[in-house]
């Protein structure tokens, strides 16, 4: 397997109720948030971005009523919030579109997408599944950057929790393979089938890995997760130095802890309903 035009993560997507709230959390937390993004009517969101060197974590909120934020605003209050959703990138989204279509997907037409920044209008084409066909716990999107000179041009890639880039992502399901198959096929790799039934799947230089819903309460003892699974149970960032991520947390007066493998943790319930954990980059 192989070849796919879809390469890895473009950015992780956290759906919110209440988008200040949301980037008071991170801020307190150590990201450095940009600008407010408000999106065209015909997509009908906002957005802060926190960008990291290649990739970037984005709390999203819905504005305006259309098909796509009444399916996203009635899971909301159904889970609360929380990361439901991808973006995979590629350099050509006709390819792109062919593979998820391939995989047995019904993809929408690819969709010119923009957003000012500046004095200048990011530009974007993007491929989505129909709102009543998306993937159950991790939805996504693909999307291809046609202006990405624009995307990191004066944004501050530096947060004091030493983030750099997203690692990886742990979702929790009664079956593991049909939840990652589907991203196997996308990106043409393997699924791993690692220790104690959970499935890997390699998204770029990040991973993707589905834990049988008993082996959450293994990996993250003392959590609670509120969603119905299937759900995404932590975002992995990278650091350079975890203790200095720890000392950070400490000086602000946040809550988190020290997993087994030495990643620093914090609990769903301070950073919008996904746990996160920072790890070493070594």
């Amino acid at each position: 397997m192989g070849g796919s035009p879809i390469v890895g993560i473009s950015h992780g997507i956290i759906w919110v109720r209440d988008l200040e709230t949301a980037a008071a959390a991170y801020r307190r937390l150590g990201f450095s948030l940009s600008q407010l993004y408000v999106h065209p009517k015909t997509v009908g969101t906002a957005n802060y971005n926190m960008m990291f060197e290649n990739d970037y974590l984005e709390l999203l909120v819905s504005v305006e009523k259309n098909e796509r934020n009444a399916a996203r605003d009635a899971r909301l209050d159904a889970e609360g919030d929380g990361f439901k959703d991808v973006s995979l990138e590629t350099k050509d989204a006709d390819a792109a579109f062919k593979t998820v279509e391939a995989a047995g997907l019904s993809p929408l037409p690819v969709f010119d997408h923009h957003r000012p920044e500046g004095d200048k209008t990011a530009r974007f084409r993007l491929i989505y599944l129909p709102p009543d066909r998306l993937l159950p716990g991790l939805g996504f999107h693909v999307i291809q950057y046609m202006t990405p000179e624009l995307m990191w041009a004066g944004h501050t890639l530096v947060h004091a929790n030493g983030a750099r880039r997203i690692a990886g992502l742990v979702v929790a399901a009664a079956d593991p393979e049909a939840i990652a198959l589907p991203y196997a096929r996308i990106l043409g790799v393997e699924m791993q089938r690692l220790d104690h039934g959970i499935i890997g799947v390699k998204v770029g230089k990040a991973r993707l890995r589905v834990v049988p819903l008993e082996g959450i309460g293994t990996l993250f003892p003392g959590m609670r997760f509120s969603p119905v699974a299937p759900y995404v149970a932590a975002t992995e960032l990278f650091v350079d130095d975890p203790a200095r991520t720890r000392a950070y947390f400490e000086s602000a007066g946040v809550a988190h802890r020290t997993a087994a493998d030495g990643a620093v943790e914090i609990a769903p319930d301070i950073a919008c309903g996904v746990a996160l954990r920072f790890v070493s980059a070594i």
